[in-house]
Formats: structure tokens, sequence, C-alpha cells
């Protein structure tokens, strides 16, 4: 009698786990849902997919055309979903996702999180340190962003004023470097303008206003 024949597969758990408990602490699937537009012939919910990407892009960020067979190596259980084989990913469903993502509204979105990020691990925003800096764009890449960004020429961070931009300010708390606040400008903006209204809305997220910017 042949023996029977076995097949070994690997699957991946490694960080997952831990990723997947934050999100859930901090209610991210419940968030998005809230803001990101679902549509009726969804075979897998997009807040799924946008999980997927989020926890791909904290373990490392594989480009978009290899997401499927990064999924198709994870065990579904270190995620929470043991069905997760049986679903289908493509690149095609993450970049509508992505999509999707896109013409919500981001910017109530990311402040909600941050308002419940700051709350739940008790966050110390008594020293915000806020950075911006250029980016520069090769080609060309005519018309504007929904919220209005486009690329310009400004004063250039990568000392090539002959290539049009876009600003990227980020800021961090004092406790850990966390990130609490980002926002893209178009190329031409200037820091000051940037500055103001950065405060104005570290302010909303702030219990005081008694910190150091």
């Amino acid at each position: 009698m042949a023996p029977a024949q076995r097949t070994l597969r690997r699957n991946e758990v490694g960080g997952l786990p831990l990723i997947h408990a934050l999100a859930k602490r901090m209610g991210l699937s419940a968030l998005l849902a809230r803001y990101v537009a679902r549509h009726g012939n969804d075979q897998v919910p997009v807040v799924d997919t946008l999980l997927l990407l989020l926890y791909n892009l904290t373990r490392g960020k594989e480009p978009l055309y290899e997401l499927p067979a990064w999924v198709a190596a994870i065990d579904g259980r270190a995620i929470g979903d043991a069905t997760l084989a049986d679903k289908r990913f493509n690149d095609d469903r993450f970049a509508r996702a992505l999509d999707r993502l896109y013409r919500a509204d981001r910017a109530s979105l990311m402040t909600e999180l941050v308002i419940t990020v700051v709350q739940l691990f008790n966050l110390d925003l008594s020293r915000v340190h806020n950075d911006s800096t250029s980016i520069k764009a090769y080609g060309k890449y005519p018309g504007k962003t929904l919220s209005g960004v486009v690329l310009e020429r400004g004063h250039s961070k990568d000392h090539r004023p002959d290539l049009k931009q876009l600003v990227f300010s980020l800021s961090l708390c004092a406790d850990g470097a966390v990130p609490v606040h980002h926002k893209v400008y178009s190329g031409n903006r200037t820091d000051d303008t940037t500055h103001i209204e950065t405060w104005r809305t570290l302010c909303k997220i702030a219990t005081t206003r008694n910190f150091l910017y």
C-alpha cells in the first residue's frame, strides 16, 4: 500500500497578530467603514482590503502587483480571518480600494483616528515637533487632486528648482515620536502658512493649548 502523499505549506505569521491586535484596539475597521463607501456587489468588504494594505505597509511594503502573492502566503488565523485563503485578492481589488479611500473625507478620518489614539494610549502632547520637506516629481502630471493639491515650483529642499514638487508636512508628539498630523500641499506653499494651519488643527486634537510647538 503506497504511503499517503503529504503536502507541506508554509504560511506567514510574523508580526501580523500584534499589528492586527493594535488595529482592533484602535477600532480601525469600524472607523474605515464609516468613511469609505461600500458597494452592493463587493465580494470582499473594502475595509478588509484596506486593512490588508495597512498591515503590509506596517511590516514592509511590497509593490501593488506583489500583494496577491503576499496575501496568499498569510495564515488567516493571524489576523482573525480563517477564510482568508478562500478570498480572491488581486492588484485590481487593492487599486479599487485605494480609489475609494481617495474619494473619502480623509481629513476628518485622520482627525478622528488621531484623537482616538491620543486618548486610547494617553499620548504626551506637551511638545509637538513639525517639519516639512519637498517631494520632487519628474515628467508631466497635469491637473490637481480633489483637495486642490497641484505640482508647482517652489523652494526645493532637494536642490532641484527646475522640477515641480509637492510639500509634505509632518508633526510628531513628544511621546515616542508618534505622528499626530500630516498634510500634503502644493509645491509653492510656504512654511509660514502651513504652520498656521497645522497649529489650528493641533488645537482641535490636543486637550489644551498649553503645549510647545
